[in-house]
């Protein structure tokens, strides 16, 4: 079981409208694990963005601080799992995934 986190931005505080992006995911014994695409490829890059406005919320929709959900992808790089080096060591086709130079997991393609 795990919790997916989401960056939202373009809040509209009339109407609660919003556009969302998948941030990642935090499941029980494993690393967090991040979505990324071409302007996003690391936890630095992450941290920018989330930096330059927006919110984060997780799946539920309580929404963490910034400060928080650093907190939260940091203690979980010491969980045991890693996205990245299970699947690689089960033979999975990884063209869409990587580590960053930091060993945070990430992928480019949708899940939930």
């Amino acid at each position: 079981m795990g919790t997916n986190y989401y960056h939202r931005i373009d809040i509209c505080e009339h109407c609660d409208r919003y556009d969302e992006r998948h941030i990642g995911k935090s499941s029980a014994g494993w690393q967090f694990n991040f979505w990324g695409d071409d302007n996003i490829k690391s936890f630095k890059d992450w941290k920018e963005v989330l930096k330059l406005g927006g919110k984060i919320f997780d799946e539920y929709g309580t929404e963490l601080s910034f400060k928080d959900f650093i907190y939260l992808v940091e203690f979980k790089q010491n969980q045991p799992k890693n996205h990245y080096d299970y699947c690689t060591e089960q033979g999975y086709d990884m063209r869409n995934d990587w580590k960053d130079e930091e060993g945070y997991a990430f992928t480019s393609s949708e899940f939930s």
